[in-house]
């Protein structure tokens, strides 16, 4: 593959971006073991005890992030072997990055809030905001099935066009088998068991977002 020497500060910007977010997701995934919190909020967990999901949705939201030009430096080095699908692709891809961090910010928001919840003597104010953090929990929830559903779908269509790419079909049925336990695990939605695959989706997706990171950074230094 020939690169054009005008791209290069893209591959080498979006291959380290890639590679960092898929280092977050093990980070953020042993933060959870560190801090021994549950990724299923409640509204007594956050409002009594902000900081460990502040700190955990901080993170995310920061590794979520980086994916914005991880996913134009795939653009750049994918548009070649099929341009309408992969900005298609890339445009599905950002819309679930902003829907990830309207997520995290409906719980970082209620960092502030779980002062005024502690320091209220009156049990009428303890509901209100136990009922706020409820509802912006609930928002979180929606936001977030939304950018798992979108980004599940891009990496499959990213990954089918890898098969036309520089990449090795290895690593292009990997991206596509996370997208599809993403996928499938947001939709358990409707049908919970499903739900347990994100965990699967998103650990394959950390893995091959540092493959390819690598693989992007590489191409960014060929002339």
């Amino acid at each position: 593959m020939s690169i054009d020497q005008s791209w290069k500060g893209v591959f080498k910007a979006g291959g380290l971006s890639l590679f960092a977010a898929g280092l977050i997701v093990f980070l953020f995934f042993l933060a959870l073991l560190i801090l021994q919190t549950s990724p299923t909020l409640t509204p007594e967990m956050i409002l009594d005890n902000p900081v460990p999901p502040v700190s955990l949705y901080a993170l995310a939201a920061f590794g979520e992030l980086l994916l914005m030009p991880g996913v134009l430096g795939l653009y750049v080095g994918l548009k070649n072997a099929k341009k309408t699908h992969m900005l298609m692709a890339t445009a599905m891809w950002l819309v679930a990055v902003i829907s990830f961090l309207v997520s995290r910010t409906q719980i970082i928001s209620l960092l502030p809030i779980s002062g005024s919840y502690q320091a209220t003597t009156s049990e009428a104010m303890k509901v209100a905001y136990l009922v706020s953090a409820e509802h912006s929990i609930e928002l979180s929830n929606v936001f977030a099935n939304i950018a798992l559903m979108l980004l599940g779908a891009s990496s499959i269509i990213i990954g089918l066009v890898m098969l036309k790419g520089v990449f090795s079909k290895g690593v292009s049925y990997l991206v596509m088998l996370s997208g599809t336990l993403t996928l499938l695990g947001a939709i358990g939605v409707l049908f919970e068991p499903l739900t347990i695959l994100v965990l699967f989706g998103l650990n394959l997706g950390g893995i091959w977002q540092i493959v390819v990171g690598i693989k992007l950074y590489k191409l960014g230094q060929k002339v």
